[in-house]
């Protein structure tokens, strides 16, 4: 049985034939045969540079995985890494998801308890979303208070589910910051990538989807 070696994803890391078919070059060959001959190794060449381009991509995820684990990237990073996975899915196929995240009272906070407690509801959200995602998703600031996270390979049912998983989680971190009861307003919401495979319109669609999370009374 072959054996695969692994990407850090769980992946394999599936290698093209190593053969060549050069023995046929000098062959009596139809030209039938021969033309066959010259389709099948075009193929073949095809599909090493598919494999190389698939290693390479992948190879490229772990990268930015393995750099840090609480990055969070700047809105044109995060639009650029999302383009290229988008760009990835529709090459070798798979769905994706966006999820949209904003604080809507962060003003508020910052007016009431000074902008050391708002800066800091701010690295809460931040430090939730990069320890609960996977390694390969892609978290992004987008604004002072509104992240983004790419959810590689996720279908709309699932990210919605996450999205609210995560709401949650941020709530529960927030219900306390340096000692203060700030009250946060979650809002998220969650768009997965269609025909379209546009960064900007997937960003606005999830916002325009949000559900609010507040701390009941």
């Amino acid at each position: 049985m072959q054996n695969h070696r692994l990407s850090k994803f769980g992946c394999p890391m599936i290698k093209p034939p190593s053969f060549t078919p050069d023995f046929l070059a000098d062959a009596p060959l139809t030209p039938e045969q021969r033309q066959a001959w010259d389709k099948a190794r075009a193929e073949l060449n095809a599909m090493r540079g598919q494999v190389r381009e698939l290693e390479k991509r992948l190879q490229e995820l772990e990268h930015i995985a393995s750099d840090d684990a609480a990055m969070i990237l700047t809105r044109p990073e995060f639009n650029r890494e999302v383009a290229r996975m988008l760009a990835f899915d529709e090459r070798y196929g798979g769905v994706s998801s966006v999820l949209y995240f904003d604080i809507e009272n962060l003003g508020s906070i910052t007016e009431r308890f000074g902008k050391a407690v708002a800066n800091a509801a701010v690295r809460e959200l931040s430090d939730a979303l990069v320890t609960q995602v996977r390694n390969s998703d892609i978290v992004g600031r987008l604004a002072g208070d509104e992240f983004g996270v790419l959810l590689i390979r996720c279908p709309n049912p699932e990210a919605w589910k996450k999205g609210k998983d995560l709401a949650n989680s941020i709530m529960s971190r927030l219900a306390e910051v340096q000692g203060c009861a700030i009250e946060p307003q979650i809002s998220y919401g969650a768009y997965t990538f269609g025909e379209d495979k546009d960064v900007a319109v997937g960003i606005k669609e999830a916002s325009s989807l949000m559900t609010k999370i507040t701390i009941k009374p």
